[in-house]
């Protein structure tokens, strides 16, 4: 109780000091693209003193939603700064992110800074001849302890680009935002250039999707059409939609894969040939389900670790299976319910979620609160040994939604599921209060109608085997059988029959026409084999191979054959003794059982809607 309460102080005083902190002149930042094609971005920032005499600026770490500092300071090529009335001050950095100011008694202080930004991706700035993509915590400095006073921001557009978008509002001026505190400021991304824009209103909100680097090929109507039947299904599914005010979806085509929620907005990247197919279609409604979910469980309903942000330093939470892991269960679930997924894709998309689950042997190592704590120093920083020692909390914690639907649902007789209890958490736990990890599963308990926490703590506290038949027998389904292996190895005697095929278990790539070895998950013959990552693979049993020859001749010499490799290790060869296996057949592919009740079919339908309808990928 007394951490909740250190916890729910800086809150406390937050709210106090909001009625003095509108009344404080705002910090102001004009943006200019005079080198774009070189990828620079210069900043102005202006700022009252207050009559202070030295003041410290500093740059964020790290973008909320992305657990890794980032160090976005680098980016940062000069910094110069001056008085009101043009005179130069003396500016003194103080860390790798601070500065210290000498205001020489000015009434407003400016500072210059050119930053270089070109790194593609959600989380950092992206400048081109034609295009700005703005994120706020890799472009902002602030006065440190001035994260409750207003912001402002204006884009000084160069020539032939066409406008801006934010989801900011407007400061009455073109291309000029407004920003009640920090946090506001640094959760609103900004594209800058000649995007496309289409929109639509769900209960009376104005929601646009901008797209920037469709180059004639992106359907940005159509996709547009796709994501109000989304928003409408999500709407439905929580009750009502969590804002007021408009809210865009910024989507950056540049041929890559990913996205970041913000509290307004989100921001994707995405494929421009995605509008050419239905499977395109769902493919990139898919990450929309996923952010867009967000807008309610992460970034209102949230971890009360997370939450008023620290920016210099991690802000540690056990919570993110819940945060990242339900949402990428649901992501799925909700296209089944608008109608994009029939019955069948969906189990497709659990099945591929459960299979990479049992594939990563990290999962016996790590539990998914631990995954979610160490995301700071692990889940952003992986390496060769990742895949025997991380367990991920997005993947690992989308079986766990299914398992913790499943069990809510037939504790509670069919009444209520997990639906039920993220409603409820958003009803308690969303704006400033916050959860931690117990209260979540305590509540999870209340809903079920049964103490559920021994049981949370085998499924998200330790390391441990998932267990799925509750869950298969609920619904009514089954995985389906593996095929027996193939054995077209040579036979080793006469009267003896053919092997199966012979399996080494180390992922490998083609280098310079010979095979390198990328990953040795544990439980393999090349883990007992002692072979490591960056191994070359020259020979098996003196036959010199590549990537393709390596797999079909160990194929062929079968399981539970010895064989030679011979490797070159740091440039010295070394032969290594290696026990080949059979490769496990389990595809962990879920189907319906054909035997399966009229009830079990009703849980389907309650769990996963009916047909699909309108959202047919159109």
């Amino acid at each position: 109780m007394l951490k909740r309460r250190q916890l729910l102080l800086p809150l406390l005083v937050s709210a106090l000091t909001s009625l003095t902190a509108s009344a404080r002149d705002p910090i102001a930042y004009t943006l200019r693209f005079p080198d774009a094609a070189a990828h620079y971005m210069d900043v102005e920032m202006k700022f009252p003193t207050e009559g202070a005499q030295e003041l410290d600026i500093f740059m964020p770490t790290w973008t909320p939603g992305s657990y890794l500092l980032r160090e976005y300071a680098r980016n940062i090529i000069s910094l110069t700064g001056s008085s009101s009335d043009g005179s130069p001050l003396e500016i003194v950095k103080t860390s790798k992110n601070r500065w210290n100011v000498d205001t020489e008694g000015a009434d407003t202080v400016s500072i210059q800074y050119r930053m270089f930004c070109r790194e593609i991706n959600v989380r950092n700035n992206w400048v081109e001849s034609d295009f700005a993509v703005v994120n706020g915590a890799p472009t902002f400095l602030t006065v440190v302890d001035s994260y409750d006073r207003p912001y402002l921001v204006t884009v000084e557009l160069p020539e032939g680009w066409e406008t801006t978008a934010s989801p900011l509002p407007s400061a009455g001026a073109p291309n000029s935002y407004s920003a009640p505190d920090f946090d506001t400021l640094v959760d609103s991304p900004l594209i800058a250039g000649s995007p496309q824009i289409d929109s639509f209103e769900v209960d009376g909100v104005r929601h646009s999707l901008v797209s920037i680097g469709g180059g004639g090929i992106w359907d940005n109507a159509r996709a547009a059409k796709n994501v109000h039947h989304l928003v409408e299904a999500q709407r439905a599914f929580w009750g009502s939609l969590p804002y007021d005010k408009p809210y865009v979806l910024f989507n950056v085509l540049n041929g890559s894969r990913g996205g970041l929620e913000h509290k307004q907005s989100m921001l994707m990247m995405g494929d421009r040939w995605n509008t050419k197919t239905r499977g395109g279609i769902r493919s990139w409604l898919s990450l929309v389900s996923h952010e867009f979910f967000h807008a309610w469980n992460g970034k209102r309903l949230r971890p009360i670790e997370l939450g008023p942000f620290e920016y210099e330093h991690e802000n540690y939470t056990p919570s993110l299976w819940i945060v990242e892991g339900l949402t990428s269960y649901y992501q799925h679930i909700l296209l089944a319910r608008a109608g994009f997924h029939t019955h069948e894709k969906y189990l497709g998309a659990l099945s591929g979620s459960i299979a990479g689950t049992e594939k990563t042997p990290g999962r016996l190592v790590q539990s998914l609160s631990d995954s979610s704590f160490d995301a700071w120093i692990k889940a952003y920083r992986k390496d060769e040994n990742s895949i025997n020692a991380l367990f991920s909390y997005y993947g690992g914690g989308a079986v766990a939604g299914f398992l913790i639907d499943a069990r809510i649902q037939e504790e509670s007789g069919g009444e209520r599921s997990l639906d039920h209890v993220l409603r409820a958490a958003y009803d308690r736990f969303s704006g400033n209060t916050g959860y931690t990890e117990t209260e979540f599963i305590a509540l999870v308990s209340e809903i079920a109608g049964t103490d559920l926490t021994n049981w949370f703590e085998h499924l998200v506290r330790q390391p441990n085997q998932f267990d799925y038949q509750q869950a298969l027998d609920w619904y009514g389904l089954e995985f389906e059988k593996p095929k027996p292996p193939e054995s077209d190895a040579l036979p080793v005697a006469n009267d003896q029959e053919d092997l199966p095929k012979g399996w080494l278990g180390a992922g490998t790539s083609s280098s310079g026409g010979g095979v390198k070895v990328t990953s040795v998950p544990s439980d393999t013959p090349a883990s007992a084999a002692g072979l490591s990552v960056d191994d070359e693979i020259i020979a098996i049993n003196r036959n010199r191979v590549d990537a393709n020859g390596l797999k079909r001749i160990a194929g062929l010499m079968g399981a539970g054959t010895v064989v030679d490799l011979l490797v070159s290790r740091q440039g010295l060869l070394t032969t290594l003794k290696v026990k080949l296996g059979a490769e496990p057949t389990e595809t962990w592919k879920l189907k319906f059982r054909k035997d399966r009740t009229e009830e079990q079919k009703e849980r389907i339908n309650k769990w996963l809607g009916h047909k699909p309808g309108a959202g047919d990928g159109n």
